[in-house]
């Protein structure tokens, strides 16, 4: 391996690291960060060490592939592994049910979510094989700009996943990952150019090898690669994007404090979130603070009239009487015995402009000024001036976080008249609709219903979540029939397009449903409040339960909301199937015998130990790995031995046994650090040697025949008679390493003794001369293969010749 090809794969190794950073805010713990920093550094580590000994990559490629797959079972199969390393059968069953358990995980839960085994599995592998595919591609393929793409798809993940994207911190470190690899390439191949021919070597002092200026160029170059990351991150927040829009903010004045407009115009924010949802904003619209213990989307509005088109707010005049600030009725359908405690909820909105007030459901009271009015049927809350809107607004509420059970929803009673005259209405509704809300929802309560609607679109169905899903022949009615018929038959969709086929799914069922508009709960600071962003728009469906009121569902994939609530999570068990502890994925149960039987065998039964307990008792996979570990660790040593072993048995010959004997010393002082030159004579090598490690008489007169030896056998005439014995030389030659190494520190004669550079010499020849043989192989198979393709040929024409 040459020092370029191990500064890259270094710097490849860092690069994935640094990149790997940006998944920390999608999960809640650091375990799996610490296994992928393993994966990666034994992968490339391997890579490198393969490289010193093979030529052919993608041999190299498929020990580091066997490398991190070993890996990979020890970290998280070792129990089922084979010798308690090697992946088999039932590892592969094991790491396969804890990836399943995984992704389960991440379906049901938002960033950040539990450090559970299958998401630190998919975590850390997926980090080692984008390491593993960054050093093939820089390293072995040497395209270093090209393995910026599977960093770029590391970096793609949490960019995608969490709601309010990536902090320019983390696009700062994979920026810098990136940099450094590409910078360890450039700097390789301007070192490559050879000697550079420039003053600046002299005006730093320089030797004119040109190092001061390479030197000059890289400090040139970081210095360009720190500005461009510097720009690429603050541009972005100095120049906001144009022709962004917050919800409901459309630009033809609604009361925006400026006197323009001659009506206040209620409109309806669900027709803009599509377009904020794939704004490119990362305006801050909100923040609050609040007392609850599960912050819950803040509403803007709820949408219950529904056309078929899309769904809109009611319309009508609110008496001027009914302020906020005296106090909102209770929420329609609550009973006492559903906890509810208070909840104050400080809100300060600073990049929304809009005519409805965005409030925690349900909202008692709000201590704000200016002239806010509710909607005592909706409990929506409106701006009752055309110059009242929510810009640079700060209140606060006394909203009630509203806790039902499972057992208090599902012995709901039936709706009164006032909420199913309202909340039922539906247009004509396409079969496809209808049918597949029957078929999803099933038999049971309207509970068990809902539940099954939201499992369906949540996990069950098949969507996915998609800002860009097909639109219907009406762009502006993505929340119409048509467009849910559509997302019925491609499965993708986003909030809008969840939450209105489950409201209008559950009417058809029987279920009072409304969608409401606002916003998900945004992310939390340090100083516990929290911030919501433009991209933090979202729509729900709610549907109304006796006893409770409007509860919340949240159909919408996890790719996007994280929780559910929690009175929306299914039962794993029926009420009626036994309680029993629950197995994690991938463990087994122990064994147990039936009550009553008797075992049998000689250790058993109280007799002497036999051989058979004697070897059950030996924890053979540990030997197994240790084993292992000491063959590859002493394989150095033992294939220096055989290469010695194979020298002298060759040696027939008084010029073979003399050339023998000097390459034999040679070999050895070179495992011992002594310094040695092919181009010094034997006379010269033997006054170094004797003059450097203070050669005794004994030490000096072996040394003195060994130079005999091979002067003679050179120079003299060639003959195969006559010379010592290999034996004897053999002794001479290790007299004279015993002295030499106990000139030498310990640590030299250590590394002699158990990972002598001859040892590994020697394993890389062994590896190049399997690698020709193989390329040797492939030859002749080519040349085979074209001369029976030429002789079928030729007997294909000699037939058709005959036949003709």
């Amino acid at each position: 391996m040459t020092a370029s090809s191990g500064r890259l794969s270094l710097a490849g190794a860092g690069a994935t690291l640094l990149t790997a950073l940006t998944l920390t805010p999608l999960i809640a713990g650091q375990r799996w960060l610490l296994a992928a920093l393993v994966l990666v550094a034994v992968v490339a580590a391997t890579g490198a060490v393969a490289r010193q000994v093979i030529r052919w990559w993608p041999l190299v490629a498929a020990i580091q592939a066997a490398m991190l797959l070993i890996l990979l079972t020890v970290i998280f199969a070792r129990s089922v592994a084979l010798l308690g390393i090697l992946p088999g059968f039932e590892a592969a069953r094991l790491l396969g049910s804890v990836v399943g358990a995984g992704a389960e995980v991440a379906r049901s839960q938002g960033p950040p979510v539990e450090e559970a085994p299958g998401i630190a599995l998919m975590a850390a592998g997926g980090v080692a094989l984008v390491g593993y595919a960054v050093d093939v591609i820089a390293v072995s393929l040497r395209r270093p700009a090209l393995a910026g793409l599977p960093l770029l798809a590391v970096y793609c993940v949490p960019a995608a996943l969490l709601p309010g994207g990536l902090g320019w911190f983390f696009f700062l470190l994979a920026g810098m990952g990136y940099l450094l690899l590409i910078g360890a390439d450039s700097g390789d191949r301007v070192r490559a150019w050879g000697r550079v021919l420039s003053g600046a070597g002299r005006r730093h002092g320089g030797t004119g090898s040109g190092a001061a200026t390479v030197e000059g160029l890289g400090r040139g170059g970081r210095r360009v690669a720190a500005t461009s990351l510097v720009v690429a991150a603050i541009v972005p927040v100095l120049i906001p994007g144009l022709g962004e829009r917050l919800i409901g903010n459309n630009g033809s004045g609604q009361g925006d404090g400026t006197g323009r407009g001659d009506t206040i115009r209620v409109i309806n924010p669900i027709l803009d979130l599509r377009r904020d949802l794939v704004s490119t904003s990362n305006d801050v619209v909100l923040r609050y603070t609040t007392t609850a213990s599960v912050p819950q989307p803040i509403r803007i509005v709820t949408d219950s009239v529904f056309d078929g088109r899309t769904w809109q707010p009611e319309t009508g005049e609110v008496p001027g009487d009914q302020r906020v600030q005296d106090g909102l009725p209770a929420p329609p359908g609550l009973s006492p015995a559903v906890s509810a405690p208070e909840v104050r909820t400080r809100i300060s909105v600073s990049g929304l402009n809009q005519a409805y007030l965005p409030l925690p459901y349900p909202t008692r009271q709000v201590r704000i000024s200016g002239v806010w009015l509710y909607d005592a049927k909706t409990l929506n809350v409106v701006a009752g001036t055309r110059r009242t809107t929510t810009r640079g607004a700060t209140y606060e509420a006394t909203n009630l976080d509203v806790e039902p059970t499972g057992d208090q929803l599902r012995g709901s009673a039936p709706a009164p008249a006032s909420i199913t005259r309202d909340y039922l209405t539906l247009p004509n509704l396409p079969a496809a609709i209808r049918e597949t809300a029957q078929r999803v929802a099933g038999s049971g309560s309207m509970y068990d219903k809902a539940l099954r609607l939201q499992e369906f679109f949540r996990n069950t169905g098949g969507f996915s979540y998609s800002t860009d899903a097909p639109r219907s022949d009406n762009p502006q009615d993505d929340a119409g029939l048509d467009s849910i018929t559509l997302f019925l038959r491609t499965r993708r969709g986003y909030c809008v397009h969840f939450a209105s086929a489950m409201a209008v799914m559950a009417r058809s069922l029987g279920i009072p449903a409304r969608v409401a508009v606002g916003f998900l709960p945004g992310q939390s600071e340090s100083d516990g409040s929290y911030q919501v962003r433009l991209r933090d728009a979202h729509a729900w469906p709610e549907l109304y339960f006796e006893g409770t009121g409007w509860v919340r569902f949240e159909p919408t994939p996890a790719a996007r909301v994280g929780s559910v609530p929690a009175w929306t999570l299914i039962p794993l068990t029926s009420p009626s199937a036994s309680a029993s502890p629950s197995v994690p994925a991938g463990a087994s149960l122990p064994a147990t015998r039936p009550e009553g039987e008797q075992t049998t065998g000689a250790a058993d039964s109280g007799s002497a130990i036999g051989l058979r307990q004697v070897l059950a008792a030996v924890p053979w996979r540990i030997v197994a790995a240790a084993a292992v570990v000491l063959a590859v660790a002493a394989s150095p040593m033992l294939a220096g031995a055989v290469t010695r072993r194979r020298r002298w048995r060759r040696a027939g010959t008084r010029t073979a046994r003399a050339e023998a004997a000097w390459d034999e010393l040679r070999q050895r002082l070179s495992d011992l650090g002594a310094r040695w030159a092919v181009s010094w004579t034997p006379r010269a090598m033997q006054a170094r040697v004797t003059q450097e490690h203070s050669l005794g008489g004994t030490e000096r007169a072996a040394l003195g025949r060994l130079v005999a030896d091979l002067e003679s056998a050179r120079y003299e005439r060639p003959s195969t008679d006559g010379g010592r014995p290999a034996a004897e030389m053999a002794g001479d030659v290790r007299t004279v390493a015993a002295r030499v190494a106990a000139t030498m520190d310990r640590s030299a004669r250590r590394r002699a003794r158990w990972l002598p550079a001859s040892g590994i010499e020697a394993l890389a020849g062994l590896a190049r001369r399997v690698d020709v043989a193989a390329d040797d192989a492939g030859r002749r198979v080519k040349v085979a293969g074209s001369d029976l393709g030429a002789q079928i040929g030729a007997q294909a024409r000699r037939t058709v010749g005959s036949r003709k």
